[in-house]
Formats: C-alpha cells, sequence, structure tokens
C-alpha cells in the first residue's frame, strides 16, 4: 500500500517491509508455489514503485530474499533476507534522496504540515452500533452465564417471571452483538429457538419416555451459541479450523462451568432465602378459601388406587395439593404443570406418593 503512494511518510518507532508471501497459517509456501507467486509480486511491486517515483529494487526486496539492492558502490541490502527498514534507515538520504519515506511525523498535524496537505482531515471512527457490538462480544460469556442461570431460574421459581425476562434479554444481547459485529446471521437464531421449543418439547410431553427431543434440543441450543461467535470470512471453508474455534469454545466453556458452579449454589442455599419462599408460599397458597379448616389425611388413609378422580387445588408445578372426596393430600404429576381447579386422576401410588394426571388427557 505504501509504495503505491506518491509520498511516503512514518512514525518516530516504525517499521516496513519483510513482506515476503507466506500461508495463513504462517509456514513458508511450497516451492513451486513460493517462485511463482514472489516472480508475479515482484513485477506488480516494481511497477507500482516506479509508477510513484520509489526505488523498484528497494520494493523487490521487501518480498524477495535473493534481491540486492545496490545505489551507485554501495550496496544498502545484501541478499538473503528479506529487507526491513525503520524510520531512520527509510529517511537516510543517498545521493540527495530518501532511501524511501521523504520523513518522520509525530502526529496527523505534523504530517498535514510536512506534507503540505491542505484541507480538512477527517477521522474515522467506531459508530455507535459497531462500539456496541464491540462490547458484546467482549462479553459474550458473562451475556451466556446470566441467560443460563436466568433460565434455570424461571423453571427453579415458577412465580417468579423477571428471572425468564433476564434470561431473554441476555440471548437476545448475546445473538445481536453477534449480528451487528458481522459474525453471525438469523439462521442460528433459528437453530437456538428450535433447540429451546424441543427442549420444552422433552420437558412438558416426554420427561417420562423419552430423551431424543431433550438431546436434540441442547446439542442445536450449544451449536447455535458456538457457531455465533466463530469469526468467519467470505471464501473460507464451512467447517471451522481450531483456530477458529479456540476462543468460541473458551467463551462456552467458561459460561458452562461458571453457570455450574452458580446453580450448585443456588441449589443449596436458594430455599434457605425469603424471596423463594416467598414464591413457593404464592404458588401453593393461591387465593382462595383457606385450606387450615380441611382435614388433611395421609393418602394410606384414604386407599388411593389407580383410576380415581380428584381436583387439583394449587398449582401442580410438579407437586401441589389435590382433594380426592372429603380429604386433601399431596401429590406429584410425571412433569406436566397443571392448574387449580383441574380435573386430575390417580395413574400410580407409591406409599405416600401419589402420581396424577390431567384427567381430560387420560
Amino acid at each position: 500500500i505504501a509504495i503505491a503512494t506518491q509520498h511516503i511518510f512514518m512514525a518516530p518507532v516504525s517499521a516496513i517491509g519483510a513482506a515476503a508471501p507466506i500461508l495463513p497459517t504462517g509456514e513458508d509456501l511450497p516451492a513451486t508455489a513460493k517462485e511463482k507467486t514472489i516472480s508475479y509480486w515482484s513485477a506488480l511491486i516494481r511497477g507500482s514503485a516506479i509508477k510513484n517515483g520509489h526505488n523498484p529494487d528497494i520494493a523487490e526486496a521487501f518480498i524477495n530474499k535473493d534481491k540486492e539492492v545496490k545505489i551507485g558502490d554501495r550496496v544498502v541490502h545484501p541478499r538473503g533476507a528479506v529487507l526491513a527498514l525503520n524510520a531512520q534507515e527509510a529517511t537516510e538520504r543517498i545521493n540527495g534522496k530518501p532511501l524511501l519515506a521523504e520523513g518522520v511525523v509525530d502526529s496527523i498535524a505534523d504530517l498535514t504540515k510536512k506534507a503540505g496537505l491542505k484541507g480538512n482531515v477527517v477521522a474515522i471512527e467506531p459508530t455507535g452500533f459497531e462500539q456496541m457490538a464491540f462490547w458484546l462480544t467482549a462479553l459474550a460469556p458473562l451475556l451466556l452465564l446470566g441467560g443460563i442461570l436466568g433460565a434455570y431460574l424461571e423453571f427453579k421459581i415458577p412465580g417468579a417471571t423477571l428471572p425468564g425476562i433476564i434470561s431473554a434479554i441476555c440471548f437476545a444481547l448475546f445473538f445481536f452483538g453477534h449480528y451487528v459485529a458481522g459474525l453471525a446471521g438469523w439462521e442460528v437464531v433459528a437453530l437456538f429457538v428450535l433447540g429451546i421449543i424441543l427442549v420444552l418439547i422433552e420437558i412438558l410431553f416426554f420427561a417420562h419416555s423419552t430423551i431424543v427431543f431433550g438431546v436434540v434440543g441442547v446439542f442445536l441450543i450449544l451449536a447455535s451459541l458456538l457457531w455465533t461467535m466463530i469469526d468467519r470470512y467470505p471464501g473460507q471453508n464451512f467447517f471451522p479450523t481450531g483456530k477458529m474455534l479456540a476462543v468460541p469454545l473458551l467463551n462456552l466453556f467458561i459460561a458452562i462451568i461458571g453457570s455450574l458452579i452458580v446453580i450448585a449454589l443456588l441449589a443449596r442455599y436458594l430455599p434457605r432465602t425469603s424471596i423463594y419462599r416467598r414464591f413457593a408460599l404464592m404458588d401453593s397458597n393461591p387465593p382462595g378459601p383457606s385450606l387450615a379448616g380441611v382435614p388433611r389425611e395421609f393418602t394410606t388413609a384414604l386407599a388411593l388406587k389407580p383410576g380415581m378422580q380428584g381436583t387439583a387445588i394449587t398449582v401442580l408445578r410438579p407437586s401441589g395439593k389435590a382433594r380426592f372426596a372429603d380429604h386433601v393430600v399431596d401429590v406429584v404429576t410425571e412433569g406436566e404443570f397443571i392448574a387449580p381447579q383441574t380435573p386430575i386422576t390417580v395413574i400410580q401410588t407409591d406409599g405416600m406418593r401419589v402420581v396424577v394426571k390431567n384427567a381430560t388427557h387420560v
């Protein structure tokens, strides 16, 4: 790029050159490909240097280690290594002409003064959305952590809607930041939503029969999160390389490990908090007649059997209370949520444990 300009200025601590072609992995090109590439670019860069008034030998020596640079009787650069110049070397005058750069400048203002440039200086700054995308992508592990923990608390405390809202906001910001940064499209969001739907289907309808929906759903969720963070450019292979996966895997690993640690702490200490007890009481004691005067009997006293009909008194999420005849007993579903005043049927009894389901689904 510098050779393609007519005037070159350098910062006090800077260097130019050492531009030999290599593979994206940092390895050297195969012999035939290297010879062909250097030959082509040497001709191209020499033409550009001549057009813009620079020494073509200097330009070629930047990419060709076999090029010797000689000005008059002085050998400026021997063959055997690609040429690289610092600011002082590039501005050295030989026979009254600078080797490459016209001068050294400390700032844009200094550059405009020494180069004699006129007009306004226009600075290109990141837009608001670009800055937001930078921060959102940098905070990806924290957003994933917040999304996972919010979803856990939403299921742990069904009466609370705030954790679910926080979870949705965290995941939305995660996908939005990577979308604005150009790293993800709507297809990864569709995969994520599909994964959530499959997990919900597993929980609500197939909790005790199959794990296929849940496994596929979790796989789609993790794949969409990982794919969103992969830095992909046009022309690259469909399957990412190990280098492309390194940072996304690290972010996902940090989020998952952090979530497991926090969830373990919440599972142990959350039930002891007043907030959890308040929501638990709200769910187990809905507005209506008090249950204080209702006879409480153990299930064995009523001799409940599969097929007996009753009515849910509280929300079954999945456990709660139900009325059978004149008795109020503790019951549990197989995972489904049942609203109060819903007819239920006993499907299994095991000592004091009574398993029920919605009678309308029998």
